[in-house]
Formats: structure tokens, sequence, C-alpha cells
């Protein structure tokens, strides 16, 4: 089937139409929507919906790559920023965007806990968004986790890799994405939690930030101790296990 530029608007309008036949008497509701639907070029009414699904999809597909480029200015130019994207943007889901005063920006995909670097430490990165027939394909390198006042995340980048981000605005990144995620991921984000942060340069870097003894953490480090975000205390394994 050829593809036809459909807006919702075009699609509502050739619904009416149907409405207005079968008011006259014209027939079944469904054989009507074909029936407006090949009067105006399509092959039958569910040709009409799959072209304003892919319309929608290529407008999201521009409408995000327009975001991703203004993350990625901001972060160039190491200014904080944080973008939600809309229904209106994307159909199906709300993707978060965000850069910081550290020249770092990213992607991320709120229902799936995925993300993908756009910029790190001032330079851009190379990404892949693209519009294909049916779906919108963002190759994602990694999956992003917020534990505290950490942006954790396990990457495929070769910087970047495993590692407790410190310094992000990790406050406002849990209120965009309570926003965007659904019901069933905000409860599963609730019975799934899990807690502990390994101690790497970065978090106890954090921690010492925010007032930690250095001594006193390095030597919970050697203990084999994790960071515990609810607890904002370290956890040290019980003696003897393994």
């Amino acid at each position: 089937m050829r593809f036809i530029k459909t807006t919702a608007a075009q699609a509502d309008a050739l619904r009416k139409k149907a409405k207005a036949l079968q008011r006259n008497g014209g027939g079944k509701h469904t054989a009507l929507l074909d029936r407006v639907a090949k009067g105006a070029g399509y092959e039958h009414w569910h040709h009409v919906k799959l072209c304003l699904a892919e319309t929608e999809e290529i407008k999201a597909e521009r409408q995000l790559t327009k975001e991703i480029e203004r993350i990625m200015a901001a972060a160039t130019a190491w200014e904080g920023k944080l973008i939600l994207t809309g229904p209106e943007a994307l159909a199906s889901r709300q993707f978060v965007l965000f850069s910081t005063e550290y020249g770092d920006g990213w992607l991320l995909d709120p229902e799936e806990d995925r993300c993908l670097c756009l910029v790190w430490h001032g330079k851009r990165q190379e990404v892949s968004v693209r519009n294909l027939p049916m779906r919108l394909e963002i190759e994602w390198d990694g999956a992003f986790r917020l534990a505290g006042p950490f942006f954790t995340v396990e990457t495929g980048h070769p910087e970047i890799r495993s590692r407790a981000i410190g310094g992000y605005p990790v406050d406002k990144l849990r209120e965009a994405l309570e926003q965007a995620r659904s019901v069933d991921k905000r409860i599963e984000q609730i019975f799934g939690a899990q807690d502990g942060v390994a101690l790497t340069p970065d978090v106890i870097e954090q921690l010492v930030a925010n007032g930690w003894d250095l001594k006193a953490v390095l030597e919970q480090v050697e203990r084999g101790a994790v960071y515990s975000p609810s607890r904002n205390s370290l956890l040290t394994p019980p003696r003897g296990r393994l």
C-alpha cells in the first residue's frame, strides 16, 4: 500500500462523513468507512489508519531530532537544560532529554530505562535516530538508573562504560521520568527498586563533596562496602561472606 500523508483532522473528517452517510440510511458504519476512504484515494479504512500512524511517526522523528539538537547545542555550550517530549511529539511514548553544566547530554527512555549519550564532556557523539515504515528506531547504547544523588549507567560507550555520575539534576530528572512513565512502570519501580551503588572514584568524590570523611570512606571501600542512597549510608557485607 502506498503512503498518503494523513493528519488526525483528515481522518476525523472522513469518519464524520461516514457517520453522516449512515444517518441518511447509507448502510453499516464499517462499510461506509471503507467507502469514504476509497473515495479519498485510500484502499480501505485500515489504510487510512496505517497512513495516520506513519504520519505521526514521521512527525515524532522530526520533533525528537529537533529536541536532540537542542540538547546537544546546550551541552556543547556547557548549559543545563531538561526537555520532556509531549504526547503531541510522539504518539506512543515520551522521552526525557537533558544537558548539564559539565558538558554532558543524554536521551532517556523512561519506560525501558534505556539511555543514549548525546554529548560527553563537551564532545558530540554519533547518534542514530531513524524513521522506519512503521516505527521510530533509536540505537540505544546502555541502561540508566537514578540511585540517590547519582545517575548510574551501564553503557557500551568506550569512555563511559559503567559508572555512577554525581552532580546531575537527579531531582528534576525524577520528576520528569515520573511524569512520563506508565502506571505499570511506576509500580515496577516501587516494588523492584534496587539499592546499593559501587564506591567508584566518582561516587567517592561526590560523597566527600557532601561532607563525608575521605579516610573513613576509603576504609569502607577496602571492606567491600557499597553506598545506599535510600539510607544515605555505607553498607558492608557480613564477615565471612564470599
